[in-house]
């Protein structure tokens, strides 16, 4: 689902949930329901919004290059990886 269909269902979950649903007894649950769905809408957006940006194929190659140990090879490729994704 692309974003901006996840963003078209929330916006009419949203229009719906403010058309006095809340004060009709019987559509109480469907009011929660309604409540629920926008939030996981909400998340799901959120999550979709997010692109992971990865090291390219030079800077692979440029850490493979520097024959480091493990533990210092791993603090190096976190700290390549938080500059390409802040």
């Amino acid at each position: 689902m692309s974003i901006e269909i996840m963003r078209q269902v929330r916006n009419a979950l949203v229009w719906n949930l403010n058309t006095d649903l809340d004060n009709i007894p019987a559509c109480e649950q469907w009011a929660k329901m309604l409540r629920k769905n926008i939030d996981d809408l909400d998340k799901a957006i959120a999550d979709a919004e997010f692109v992971w940006v990865g090291l390219s194929n030079g800077e692979m190659i440029e850490l493979s290059e520097m024959q480091l140990g493990s533990w210092d090879l791993i603090l190096e490729v976190e700290a390549k990886l938080k500059e390409r994704n802040t």
